[in-house]
């Protein structure tokens, strides 16, 4: 016979942190939506949260086609102009490769502030005319932690918590950039699954910095 003691209360889960500006966890219980802000999401094509593949147990979102993916649309906490500090973080489980987007911040074939990408991200200069490249390799088929991290004075990319490729000065970006396409770009989609995306007005990361367990 098991005893339950009716006392025993579950664990609490965290305060969002301040500086945690958007954070989707995208489980079966949160959706598409943003638990720290609320921020507007468009959902364009049939995303799904699906539980074939979780970091943590709870679903996660799948984009399988070039039609399905998010858009957080752009607002005063959402905006990447001039050099403002940011660290965008999530856990991806890529399954195909079929272009070289996670996430972006255009939805036309021109140059915008950043795009995160599988096999490397591109960083827009100040003038939006040219990319510098950040060579980050996204194994297919595992779980794996990715953050780009903007200090106001370098662009860093950690992959699993390791600083990967080069150290780029962060631009002075124009105003007119401040959406964040999740799971496509014109150059490609991305195929597989993502989890606990979080937007923060930190630098937050180390090079010895561990990935999170998501208490979500």
């Amino acid at each position: 016979m098991m005893l339950i003691n009716p006392f025993m209360v579950a664990p609490a889960i965290p305060a969002i942190p301040a500086s945690t500006k958007i954070l989707m966890p995208f489980t079966t219980a949160s959706g598409f939506t943003d638990v720290a802000n609320g921020h507007a999401i468009t959902v364009l094509g049939t995303p799904s949260i699906s539980t074939v593949q979780s970091k943590f147990g709870a679903g996660a979102l799948l984009v399988n086609t070039t039609t399905d993916y998010l858009r957080i649309a752009a607002t005063p906490t959402l905006n990447f102009s001039g050099n403002k500090v940011f660290t965008i973080e999530l856990w991806v489980y890529t399954t195909t490769y079929t272009g070289d987007t996670i996430l972006s911040t255009r939805n036309a074939s021109v140059y915008s502030p950043f795009l995160i990408g599988q096999q490397r991200s591109l960083i827009g200069n100040a003038s939006l005319d040219t990319w510098t490249f950040l060579t980050a390799a996204i194994p297919l088929n595992q779980w794996v932690h990715v953050a780009l991290v903007m200090d106001g004075t370098n662009i860093k990319e950690y992959v699993n918590g390791v600083k990967t490729g080069a150290t780029v000065t962060h631009p002075s970006w124009p105003s007119s950039n401040g959406f964040l396409n999740i799971g496509n770009d014109v150059s490609g989609s991305f195929a597989g699954y993502i989890n606990d995306l979080r937007i923060s007005d930190v630098a937050v990361y180390t090079a010895n910095f561990t990935p999170p367990t998501s208490p979500f």
